[in-house]
């Protein structure tokens, strides 16, 4: 019995010792882990040192897609910034992953709405994930999911059914109490080790939360909160806060004044400078600016447009009414301008050989459609001004603009007075140069005919030459016809000239002032 008292003390202290040698081999391990946190809490003091600047404009972190190149998947992330060619990113949240999870959702909903598939509504479709709460969970780390792991383990094994070693000599249950208690101790220090490494983790993470990843090692980031690519090739970059604007639409200027507008037919839409009113004709337009504008009607008839349109000018202190019949379909451009009696150039802008191809207001009819095309404004005392617009098939195509006045640029105007005289005077060459050729062919045609005339003068005298020792009455009307023929041949040579000579005159004019 003493020799079995001896062996049980003998064998304890040996495991005693053991157990020591073991758990003192095992505690340099948080040692470097605590280390790897110092280094991980450097990094993190230089970002925080380099965000220590002058406050700026206020950015976001926005939820992103990002794709590493040579990765064959793209990841879910948090956006930070861009800094010294580095992206800054972080793992989302339970709350963050939801939030990704409702973006995504709503675009493939909006996606199959665009092509006309029917959506199924979920109860939570609208409900939008609130990201100021705080989340509750622990940073899952590597090292906290093998810890948490071998506590399941641990617990595993603790629920096992234990031996109370009743059936066993007293040895025996010496042993069994012995390797309890180191096994409890060894379970209690396996804790502490594993909730100093879920501490260190948690600090580490906390100080260090970044993502860093160079930015030419990424293929595309795509910014899905607002659906847009962030741009790579910059440097330093954040998303910065959403401005809320409230915008009022107005559909033409408010005022005082009223007007009556009345189609023929009626049940017309209303539009005003081409802005569409929901109103329909006979209706009033209340409380519009008094000034000129330009109002259009509109009619489906045999599932096509029917449009009519009339220029009115408002006065605030009388009646206001207009009636407006809408006009076979038909291709046209509606000109308007204020002010009026303005230069229009459609397709080409204006030029010294260029005269104006309409004046404002009018409506040109039989229009061809274009794709795309740029109509210039322009007018003494006022900036010159383009709309670039597409003409399409049986519209009225209306274009109406406010040009600009010239009110302090003298010289400015001066510009545009001798631009208008220099191109007044090669109109006037042009003018010339059309009218010479008048003078010039009817010249010609008088050469021709006096000509003729002479040609047929010299047949007479060969002939009355050969009858001449015959004096005859034939012979003296040859004579005669021979000196009318050459008189008229000489008037009409002296036509030829002059008309020729004012032809030049006119051509050379007409040059020298054209060009």
């Amino acid at each position: 019995m003493f020799k079995r008292i001896v062996f049980s003390s003998f064998l304890t202290l040996a495991t005693a010792l053991s157990f020591a040698d073991v758990a003192g081999g095992e505690q340099p391990a948080p040692q470097v882990e605590s280390s790897s946190s110092v280094a991980l809490s450097s990094s993190a003091v230089v970002v925080s040192s380099s965000s220590e600047e002058p406050e700026g404009p206020k950015h976001r972190e926005v939820p992103v897609r990002y794709w590493v190149n040579g990765d064959s998947v793209e990841l879910d992330a948090i956006f930070v910034k861009i800094e010294n060619d580095t992206v800054y990113l972080k793992k989302p949240t339970e709350a963050e992953l939801r939030h990704i999870e409702h973006l995504t959702d709503k675009k493939a909903v909006a996606l199959q709405e665009s092509n006309g598939q029917e959506v199924e509504q979920v109860e939570d479709e609208n409900e939008e994930v609130d990201l100021t709460k705080p989340a509750a969970e622990i940073i899952m780390t590597d090292a906290i999911k093998d810890s948490m792991a071998a506590q399941s383990d641990t617990t595993k094994a603790e629920a096992a059914p234990v031996d109370d070693g009743s059936d066993d000599d007293l040895e025996t249950a010496l042993q069994k109490e012995d390797k309890r208690v180191k096994m409890e101790e060894i379970a209690k220090m396996e804790q502490e080790i594993r909730e100093r490494e879920i501490q260190d983790s948690i600090a580490a993470a906390k100080k260090n939360p970044y993502i860093k990843i160079y930015r030419f090692a990424l293929k595309r980031l795509y910014n899905l909160e607002d659906d847009v690519m962030i741009d790579l090739s910059l440097s330093n970059y954040f998303v910065p806060e959403k401005k809320v604007v409230e915008e009022t639409i107005e559909l033409y200027p408010p005022g005082n004044a009223n007007l009556l507008v009345v189609s023929e037919p009626e049940a017309c839409s209303l539009y005003v400078n081409g802005i569409p009113l929901k109103q329909v004709a006979p209706d009033t337009i209340r409380n519009i600016k008094p000034g000129k504008y330009t109002i259009s009607v509109m009619k489906v008839l045999k599932d096509v447009e029917w449009w009519g349109s009339a220029v009115v000018r408002i006065n605030a202190d009388s009646l206001n009414k207009v009636t407006i019949p809408v006009l076979r379909p038909s291709t046209r451009l509606t000109l308007n301008s204020n002010p009026e009696a303005a230069e229009v150039y459609v397709g080409e802008a204006p030029s010294l050989n260029k005269m104006p191809h309409y004046m404002t207001d009018m409506i040109v009819d039989n229009v061809k459609p274009q794709v795309k095309t740029t109509v210039y404004f322009r007018k003494v005392g006022y900036r010159d001004t383009s709309v670039t617009m597409e003409i399409k098939p049986y519209m009225p195509n209306l274009v109406y603009v406010d040009m600009t006045p010239v009110l302090d640029d003298l010289e400015f105007i001066e510009d545009q007075n001798a631009f208008n005289k220099e191109r007044g005077q090669r109109r006037i060459g042009r003018g010339l140069l059309w009218s010479s050729i008048v003078p010039i062919i009817a010249g010609g045609v008088m050469w021709y005919l006096a000509e003729r005339d002479w040609s047929k003068a010299a047949d007479k005298k060969h002939a009355y030459e050969r009858l001449s020792a015959f004096d005859s009455d034939d012979t003296r009307q040859m004579v005669k016809d021979n000196h009318d023929l050459n008189d008229s041949g000489d008037t009409k040579c002296g036509v030829a000239i002059g008309l020729g000579a004012l032809g030049f005159g006119l051509l050379t004019a007409g040059i020298i002032l054209a060009f």
